[in-house]
């Protein structure tokens, strides 16, 4: 691997409880991502999300929000991910 490779990696999977209407959840998620320069495509049940640094898959299923991470950058901890994602559907 040279210097200019990505790291693959093994994707993750995420299963998260939340109390957060998924309507507001997805309001949420839409505006952090147009903060942070992220594109979310998707809806209330089910889409994706890709940024500079990470990008996944994401789907409801009942009250459980399920995250698959597919794309990481090497230089972001899974913690740091694991512990935003959290923050997020809180």
């Amino acid at each position: 691997m040279n210097e200019y490779e990505t790291e693959k990696i093994v994707a993750r999977t995420f299963s998260m409880h939340t109390t957060v209407e998924p309507p507001s959840l997805l309001a949420r998620a839409r505006r952090v991502a147009k903060e942070n320069g992220a594109t979310l495509v998707g809806g209330k049940q089910a889409g994706r999300f890709s940024h500079g640094m990470v990008g996944g898959e994401y789907r409801m299923e009942g009250r459980t929000v399920i995250v698959t991470i597919t794309e990481k950058h090497w230089l972001i901890p899974w913690p740091v991910v694991e512990s935003r994602m959290r923050a997020l559907v809180q």
